[in-house]
């Protein structure tokens, strides 16, 4: 979304007394070069919620440590809550937060660059299988490539069915776009090296080749 249209909505809503949540776990894994917070926009706070975590940006992604900003009231509440939840993080983790936060930053942006590259290299894989189509993402390290192509095919009615079939048979882990809200696509995370990538893509392409 454009720092245009974020902006408006959270505008609209804070007029009307709507509270809105920004998800800005991935504000950092930004490729548009307009990296952007919803806690920039003047006026707002008042209803606006911010969460973070350090799972994408600092690689800590067993570790399960977030924050969030917001109205004091509403962080009052969140800890009536967490007090009694067994969630916790233990020290060690909270420590590793602090000198990843402190720290020096030129990891973030060397694995930003390296995300570009392997994003580049799956997006032109995904489009180079027929039948197949895909947006180039913008951000995360998660492409989300059109099967729809292959849907009626083979038995498949679904892209439940898709991402199934290629578990099954090509051995390759997608989540079905149904779990996102359409019916055509599948998911695939380029959160790992060059190589499994292009594995990866041999094997689909076989799949759906075969199709």
């Amino acid at each position: 979304m454009s720092p245009e249209d974020l902006t408006a909505i959270i505008s609209m809503a804070s007029e009307r007394g709507i509270y809105v949540i920004s998800d800005e776990c991935s504000v950092y894994l930004n490729y548009t070069d307009r990296r952007f917070s919803a806690g920039s926009i003047p006026d707002v706070k008042e209803h606006l919620v911010i969460v973070g975590s350090l799972s994408k940006t600092y690689a800590m992604t067993g570790w399960r440590l977030g924050y969030c900003l917001a109205p004091a009231p509403l962080v009052k509440a969140m800890q009536k809550l967490q007090s009694q939840s067994t969630s916790n993080p233990t020290s060690i983790v909270q420590k590793a937060a602090v000198g990843a936060l402190n720290g020096p930053q030129a990891c973030v942006e060397e694995m930003r660059q390296d995300y570009i590259r392997l994003r580049d290299k799956i997006v032109s894989g995904l489009k180079s299988i027929p039948g197949v189509t895909c947006v180039h993402p913008e951000g995360a390290f998660y492409a989300y490539p059109n099967v729809g192509a292959f849907i009626g095919k083979g038995g498949m009615k679904s892209a439940a069915d898709v991402a199934g079939r290629l578990l099954r048979e090509a051995h390759v882990v997608t989540v079905p776009g149904e779990a996102f809200g359409t019916k055509e696509h599948i998911r695939l995370s380029y959160a790992t090296s060059a190589s499994e990538i292009d594995r990866g893509l041999v094997r689909m392409k076989e799949f759906f080749g075969k199709l």
